[in-house]
């Protein structure tokens, strides 16, 4: 089968028609033979049976008298007839009489048969009758016939069918010879025309047409392909151009290396401008991509693309290269994996100088910690304005209580009292005479009794509120003393009790929400310990609670009403929260008001929304705020982390 593949056209076509002829006229030889074998054999056992016949019919008179030289007459008489080699006739189970050909093979103890039968055995037809007389049986006719004429006929019609084979399969082979030059000089007309087109690549010739058949359409089929082929290939060359001429115009080294040894298949030219090197230096040169990589980032970079190679997927990487004239330039490595036989065989991508965006990015990078620092200082500075208010506002109070003392002071009876014991002390002599004797004297003691109630009242209310006054000293260093400590912690990261934080908050402004009227509602959860730097987080509640003062004033409500709520907000979070029954936020605003810069009230700057919400996305959470609209209250929410614990070390 593999020969017949790779033959020839032509010869197959003509081994097809040989072979078909030659099937064909075995099958109607073998069907001949098969034919004429059953019809003699069908022809000897009728007649060999007549034969049987007749001679059991003639043999009754010898079986009756039991006359043996008849029966072997009878039998002799069977030579006559070339294709019985033996008869034998039983009686009672004997051989009564036989004939046997010269040359034939002795039957040892030959036994009866007991019905009747025939049939082929060795090339010899067996054939047994019954001998019977008025119904009754008294012998056994035995015979047994050649087929030498099956074979001699055979032989004949053999040698018939292989001068008809011999005759057809010349006739049949020089038919198929000059017909299938019809169907083959087509076919190799195209085969050669094929063979031009992928030798020369000419897509413009084309294939002359035999015939409408199925080479004809063929045919055409090959005209149209190669009439499309050539305006694909007119295309693909105005493509290639074109790639070529972007990729010339990229400003990026366009590149294809061998993933086993690095060598570089193909450098687009921009290598001589951004780099310095000539392509013949980089393309085919093993081992130039490690030389021209800067040898601190050698290993990540290779890393990068093995990991890249061992995937099969895209990817991106940004290292540093030594230009020919040592100059270090950041690149980006951009590039996919070719892959052949499931096995990557090259890279193929893009180096783009990133050097000036790389120092852009530092720049950038130092304006945003000046910036961030900027703001620290600007949270501080606003943390700490509030602690000035808020002790101011102490102050205040302090004043008041200081000025109310003065005044008493000055309205005190003590005056009295002093004039009073004066003039004891001038009635020392006669002391007892004029307190019973003299007007002044006898009103003096009820008197002195009065003063004394009154002074002790006094005593009381001077008592009273220097115990405020020594409260408020207090507060006053409470809150300076937590700024202090939220001062020296700023930055650092710790683990602390939600409710602690909120507190120190509330002690902050607690003087002017009581001032401002405003009922403090406390809506505290159970929750984890969270993760965070304190003085960001104090700065964003200060300003949060500030705004909700604020927006409660301006709402005019009757009941101002400020809750502070810390709620477990799920997937390891704790949520802050500062609602207010004021004066709302309108749809439009709620997208801008973490904005920089924006900001609802007259005198504010739009700093303190802006800077919580970076604050609050640097300690790993976040800030936002809900509001049904204008005249609805507002919501907003700081959301944190919970602190991670950490696992207790096991024994070994």
């Amino acid at each position: 089968m593999k020969y017949f593949k790779n033959i020839s056209i032509k010869k197959k076509l003509s081994l097809i028609a040989l072979i078909t002829c030659i099937t064909a006229l075995t099958l109607a030889g073998v069907a001949l033979l098969v034919n004429e074998v059953s019809t003699f054999r069908r022809t000897l056992v009728n007649a060999v049976a007549s034969e049987a016949r007749l001679l059991a019919g003639l043999s009754t008179a010898a079986l009756t008298f039991e006359d043996k030289a008849a029966a072997g007459e009878m039998l002799t008489e069977m030579a006559n007839q070339k294709h019985i080699d033996q008869a034998i006739l039983f009686r009672n189970g004997e051989v009564f009489g036989s004939y046997r050909r010269p040359g034939t093979p002795v039957i040892e103890k030959p036994v009866e048969p007991a019905e009747d039968g025939e049939g082929f055995f060795g090339g010899q037809l067996v054939l047994h009758r019954k001998v019977m007389m008025k119904g009754e049986h008294v012998g056994t006719v035995y015979l047994l016939a050649n087929t030498d004429d099956l074979y001699s006929r055979l032989f004949k019609y053999a040698m018939i069918l292989l001068g008809v084979f011999a005759a057809a399969t010349t006739i049949a082979l020089m038919q198929a010879s000059r017909l299938q030059a019809t169907i083959s000089n087509p076919v190799l007309h195209l085969a050669n025309v094929a063979d031009s087109v992928a030798k020369n690549q000419d897509y413009s010739v084309r294939v002359e047409k035999f015939g409408e058949d199925e080479v004809g359409r063929l045919t055409d089929a090959f005209n149209q392909m190669l009439s499309q082929i050539q305006t694909q290939d007119a295309a693909l060359n105005v493509s290639q151009q074109k790639l070529e001429s972007l990729v010339n115009s990229i400003s990026g080294i366009v590149w294809e290396r061998d993933t086993k040894n690095s060598k570089f298949n193909f450098v687009s030219p921009q290598v001589e401008a951004i780099l310095g090197y000539t392509l013949e230096k980089c393309v085919g040169t093993p081992g130039f991509w490690e030389q021209i990589v800067h040898p601190d980032d050698l290993e990540s970079a290779t890393k990068a693309y093995v990991d890249a190679a061992a995937r099969r997927l895209p990817y991106s990487n940004e290292y540093r290269m030594i230009a020919a004239d040592q100059r270090v330039l950041w690149v980006r490595e951009s590039g996919v994996v070719l892959v052949e036989d499931n096995k990557p065989v090259a890279l193929r991508g893009i180096f783009l100088d990133i050097t000036e965006q790389k120092r852009a990015a530092q720049q950038l990078a130092n304006l945003n910690e000046r910036i961030a620092q900027t703001q620290r200082q600007a949270g501080m500075a606003e943390v700490a304005t509030g602690v000035l208010h808020n002790v101011g506002n102490v102050l205040n109070s302090v004043n008041v209580s200081a000025s109310l003392l003065r005044d008493n002071v000055n309205k005190s009876q003590i005056s009295n009292l002093v004039k009073a014991t004066n003039l004891l002390r001038d009635h020392a002599a006669d002391s007892a005479a004029f307190l019973t004797s003299d007007p002044k004297g006898q009103r003096l003691p009820g008197y002195l009794i009065k003063l004394g109630d009154h002074i002790a009242s006094e005593q009381l209310a001077w008592k009273l509120e220097l115990d405020g006054l020594g409260k408020n000293i207090e507060h006053i260093k409470e809150i300076v003393a937590m700024q202090q400590s939220y001062a020296r912690l700023s930055g650092i990261s710790e683990a602390m009790e939600a409710r602690e934080l909120v507190e120190d908050a509330i002690r902050i402004n607690e003087s002017a929400l009581g001032r401002h009227g405003i009922k403090l509602v406390r809506d505290f959860q159970e929750v984890p310990p969270v993760t965070v730097d304190k003085h960001k987080v104090l700065q964003i509640l200060i300003n949060l609670i500030r705004n909700a003062k604020y927006a409660l004033d301006d709402a005019g409500k009757s009941e101002k009403i400020l809750t502070l709520a810390i709620l477990n907000g799920g997937n390891g979070r704790v949520h802050l929260q500062v609602r207010d029954n004021g004066v709302g936020i309108s749809a439009e605003n709620l997208s801008l008001i973490f904005q920089h810069g924006f900001t609802t009230k007259k005198d504010g700057h739009g700093f303190g929304l802006h800077s919580g919400a970076n604050a609050a996305r640097e300690m790993g959470g976040k800030l936002f705020v809900q509001s049904d609209g204008p005249g609805t209250g507002a919501s907003f929410t700081l959301e944190l982390p919970i602190a991670v614990r950490e696992s207790a070390p096991q024994n070994s």
